[in-house]
């Protein structure tokens, strides 16, 4: 066999090899446990909401402070009262809820949990028909359940 063959056949076989060392990798890779989530749709903001347009001057004095717990409907609510029904919230535009092994977590537009079931959470707001949810605005306080 000339030089010029052997140097090229011999760049082929280096080429499979390495490309079977990726496919190996690869396999072993994706063969990994991954967690098993889905995705639970809360209600949201509007983008653009009337508090947006305001700013912090614009939010309602109210308070909502309570334990985040898991709602039927709304994927998640703030039980505040033993007396009442869970407060359904619009969480900030982009906020998202999962399942993750049995715990329902609140993520931030980024994907960031912010907050799971149990835990605390504070806010101002106000509470806006024609549903009647509560509306956060300004900064939502969260304290992590022991």
């Amino acid at each position: 066999m000339p030089a010029p063959a052997r140097q090229a056949g011999m760049r082929l076989r280096a080429s499979l090899a390495s490309v079977g060392v990726a496919a190996i990798v690869l396999v072993a890779c994706s063969t990994e446990p991954q967690p098993s989530f889905d995705l639970v749709a809360v209600p949201t903001q509007s983008p653009g909401s009337l508090f947006e347009a305001f700013g912090p001057a614009g939010c309602p004095a109210a308070l909502l402070e309570g334990t985040i717990v898991r709602h039927e409907e709304a994927g998640l609510a703030v039980d505040n009262d033993p007396n009442f029904p869970p407060a359904v919230v619009a969480w900030p535009h982009g906020w998202v809820a999962r399942d993750l092994d049995g715990v329902r977590e609140l993520l931030d537009g980024s994907g960031n949990v912010v907050a799971r079931e149990g835990d605390h959470v504070s806010a101002g707001g106000g509470f806006y028909p024609p549903n009647d949810r509560f509306h956060p605005c300004g900064e939502i306080t969260f304290i992590a359940a022991p």
